[in-house]
């Protein structure tokens, strides 16, 4: 069995570098183009930030469901992803940033409670609808709509107010040839990863829901570490903030409603068969932990982020004794 492990194992580990210096890239990238347009910092963490960190989610989704048919692979790594960015990403912004992590109004009326209303959404899909279809595609890709829709807005007000001018320093063609080069290397190497992820699990003789909320979930949650982690250090608390929840709200409803809608264009309507609700009434509770913190003085202390990384170690050991059917 253990040279069955290794080459998996070994694959997962590359897949995740070249997914991590690859989404580093195309953050970057993202980053000076939303810069190229002069959008507003929360606005750019909320959008180019979270799209561009959460394109290996979208991708496990996308490969899951049309190349390997087991659509719970997906959504286990997007619930696993917004685990970790959710505990794992502020604790670790926490301990980087030179000033008092102090989260703005905005942040929490706009991206939180997206965020809220997305979480509360995939729960109530996957406990009361067996069979997933259009109208449930149309649905978590409404929220996104409707969320990009409030993110115009204030863009449009911002722009009225701040009269931008475009930034002539940034090369804005070899930008795009950047992002896009980068998004070809994280296609095919989350594809690499979905495919071995499973292996690993037929191997175990564990569900491969855990392994997507375990290891791809991590391996995939890299480059919203970087960019929330980067904006921390220069002491943008705002924007590292609202990537973890334009992050998530992109993952829920894009990164599930998006490979949904596309399969079953294709073959009608599939079934799910979420068996783990421990996986996403753990991410419900964590929400409203981390929300709660936000809310009670809009301030994350360093005791409040060591708890967070704390909840998602016994979080994951508990998920792990689960699949080996210790608890």
């Amino acid at each position: 069995m253990g040279s069955d492990l290794l080459v998996p194992l070994l694959v997962i580990v590359i897949s995740s570098i070249a997914i991590y210096f690859a989404g580093k890239k195309f953050a970057e990238s993202s980053s000076n183009i939303g810069d190229y347009f002069r959008i507003p910092r929360d606005v750019k963490g909320a959008t180019l930030d979270a799209i561009s960190s959460s394109m290996p989610e979208l991708l496990v989704a996308l490969f899951s469901v049309i190349i390997f048919k087991q659509f719970e692979v997906g959504i286990g790594t997007i619930a696993g992803s917004a685990l970790f960015n959710l505990l794992v990403i502020p604790g670790i912004c926490v301990f980087l940033a030179p000033v008092a992590f102090k989260v703005g109004k905005k942040v929490i009326s706009r991206d939180a409670l997206f965020y809220m209303i997305a979480v509360f959404t995939l729960i109530v899909l996957i406990i009361y609808f067996k069979t997933w279809g259009l109208i449930i595609a149309a649905i978590l890709l409404a929220i996104y709509l409707i969320y990009i829709f409030e993110i115009s807005r204030h863009v449009k007000k911002h722009r009225k107010e701040n009269k931008p001018k475009k930034n002539k320093k940034i090369n804005i063609s070899r930008e795009f040839f950047i992002f896009f080069i980068a998004l070809i290397v994280i296609a095919a190497f989350t594809y690499l990863l979905t495919s071995q992820s499973i292996g690993l699990s037929k191997i175990l003789g564990v569900s491969p829901i855990i392994i997507a909320f375990t290891i791809t979930a991590a391996a995939t949650s890299l480059p919203d570490t970087i960019i929330s982690a980067v904006n921390a250090r220069k002491g943008n608390i705002d924007e590292a903030v609202s990537n973890v929840f334009g992050s998530n709200i992109f993952d829920i409803s894009v990164g599930l409603g998006l490979p949904l809608l596309i399969i079953t264009l294709i073959k009608g309507p599939i079934n799910i068969a979420f068996v783990n609700l421990e996986i996403v009434l753990g991410l419900l509770g964590s929400t409203i932990l981390v929300i709660y913190f936000f809310l009670n003085d809009e301030v994350l202390s360093k005791r409040k982020a060591a708890f967070l990384l704390f909840m998602y170690v016994v979080f994951v050991v508990y998920v792990v004794l689960l699949s080996i059917k210790l608890v």
